[in-house]
């Protein structure tokens, strides 16, 4: 996509900490895919330190806060605990700053819900089901072979997440160094992502819901295969359009970055595009691992074919609620999309 926006500041190493606005700090880690990192925050807080987001359960996460706590923090104890949604690189450490720091963890309800399935293998993390849908829309048995091989196993990746939360709510405001911030929720990505406002610091804290660089994963769920995703995640840029042009942007992957409306638009024309590009290959009878290349336009690994089935399933599943495409399954029991 073109139009890059600002950045601000250089990258940081992984385990390193850079103060980005007063009282504000940037946390970088890294993870084990190909989007090698995630970005997590420290907020200074009365008495002690605010956290959003926890990155991956992994010994290198788990050292490298060890020592980004003794630098930045000391004996200063961790006041809050936020997450922005339940993915493991975002809630996979929850756990473990509850039981390390005492920290008292707050969610989204149905993020935290979310959680909870993933660990007790509930629909979100069960892998037969997950396979048995990209089968039946046209994923090859190689691929799926190396999705079973390469699928990260989210009972294993996310600790015991805490059994007692403080549940976030759109528009609520929660206090933080004595500065105000307003929850903003957003679905698509995840079921309630919860992005932070703070006008006094003109900071916006994004998450996954805005990222300078890429475009967020939106996928259709195996256990809502009807569902239209994409129409959530365009929606909630109602939400942050209100929101000062020169807003810095603290996304949870690339770079801290200024333009967020110029993003906003690019976003909306990248999935435009792809709407468009997915009602082209509808001419004939698609399955979505057909559609794959027409949304994709790189070589993608057997992890990344799963989000990329996904992606192309929440592209057909809006044009289908637009009623431009129907869904249709056919003798050999594959699900085609074509015009209507």
């Amino acid at each position: 996509m073109a139009n890059l926006p600002e950045y601000p500041f250089e990258r940081i190493d992984y385990g390193a900490t850079l103060e980005v606005a007063p009282g504000i700090h940037w946390v970088r880690m890294q993870l084990p895919f190909a989007l090698n990192h995630v970005n997590l925050w420290l907020l200074e807080d009365d008495g002690g330190w605010a956290i959003v987001d926890t990155g991956y359960n992994d010994e290198p996460t788990r050292e490298r806060w060890t020592a980004a706590l003794a630098r930045i923090a000391g004996d200063r104890p961790v006041t809050q605990l936020i997450v922005t949604h339940f993915h493991p690189d975002h809630c996979g450490l929850a756990g473990w700053f509850a039981e390390q720091r005492g920290a008292a963890l707050s969610m989204t309800a149905a993020e935290w819900l979310q959680a909870h399935l993933n660990r007790h293998a509930g629909a979100t993390a069960d892998l037969e089901q997950r396979l048995a849908f990209f089968a039946a829309n046209g994923l090859p048995e190689d691929a799926l072979a190396g999705y079973r091989r390469e699928r990260p196993d989210f009972a294993r990746i996310l600790r015991p997440v805490p059994g007692i939360y403080g549940r976030l709510m759109d528009g609520e405001e929660i206090a933080i160094g004595g500065r105000r911030w307003r929850v903003i929720t957003g679905g698509g990505h995840s079921p309630d992502h919860a992005a932070l406002w703070c006008a006094e610091a003109n900071v916006l804290i994004s998450g996954d819901q805005v990222l300078p660089r890429i475009s967020t994963n939106v996928s259709v769920p195996s256990y809502e295969p009807g569902g239209d995703p994409l129409r959530l995640f365009l929606q909630s840029f109602d939400k942050f359009r209100p929101l000062p042009s020169d807003a810095l942007v603290l996304p949870s992957h690339d770079r801290p970055f200024y333009g967020l409306h110029d993003r906003l638009a690019a976003l909306d024309a990248h999935h435009a595009d792809r709407l468009e590009r997915t009602w082209d290959a509808c001419a004939e009878p698609q399955t979505a691992a057909e559609m794959i290349p027409t949304i994709f336009d790189r070589a993608l690994d057997a992890h990344q074919l799963g989000f990329a089935i996904g992606e192309a399933l929440s592209h057909a599943n809006y044009l289908v609620a637009d009623g431009r495409l129907v869904r249709i399954r056919d003798a050999d029991g594959l699900f085609r999309y074509r015009r209507v």
